[in-house]
């Protein structure tokens, strides 16, 4: 007898708006579905799972989200998105931005970063946002150990810690948009929520 087999879905809403002393900018609201990256997908898998089973347990990878950063390029939203197309720093030095709150409910789990009035517009020249990024990470104090370079296509080691440097770390989820203007006078609120 043959049985109908449900979907295990992961699904992800993204969120996006500007604000102005706390309150939301008329009109800056985006909202849609992301796409899981090939880089996600495989990060998913390795993370449901155990690499050996023993008295030392040893995963297939210890990322977890850690980050998000933003971008001003444009590119299909397709599960073979590899970086931001034109990342923008968020710091004088920095693309990736760390996740300020994460919150459950029994079938979700949402990441909130805001980003400041000084993040991303730092030189006071206004940027058309346009694309996000989410990013799986380790913690610098915990990296090392095993290696896994099947973490993604790229090549990345699973125990390899991002550097926040570097506008090209593969995302595990990316959303493009319509362009928002940020300027120095509003923060920039991303909700990024994957679904089950």
């Amino acid at each position: 007898m043959i049985h109908k087999i449900e979907n295990i879905c992961v699904d992800a809403n993204v969120h996006l708006f500007m604000r102005e002393r706390g309150k939301v900018v008329p009109g800056s609201h985006r909202e849609g579905h992301n796409i899981l990256t090939t880089v996600g997908k495989n990060w998913l898998s390795k993370l449901l799972a155990w690499k050996t089973v023993a008295s030392t347990d040893i995963p297939y990878t210890n990322r977890r989200v850690r980050w998000m950063a933003l971008g001003s390029g444009t590119q299909l939203e397709v599960s073979t998105v590899t970086k931001l197309v034109q990342p923008q720093l968020a710091t004088a030095t920095d693309y990736l931005r760390p996740i300020q709150i994460v919150e459950f409910t029994t079938t979700s789990v949402l990441f909130t970063k805001e980003f400041g009035t000084s993040e991303i517009t730092g030189t006071g020249a206004p940027v058309g946002v346009t694309e996000a990024g989410l990013f799986a990470d380790v913690s610098p104090a915990t990296a090392g150990g095993f290696e896994d370079v099947s973490y993604d296509p790229i090549g990345n080691p699973a125990s390899t810690v991002l550097n926040p440097a570097i506008g090209t770390n593969p995302p595990i989820a990316y959303k493009a948009f319509e362009v928002l203007t940020k300027t120095s006078d509003f923060s920039l609120e991303v909700r990024w929520e994957l679904r089950f």
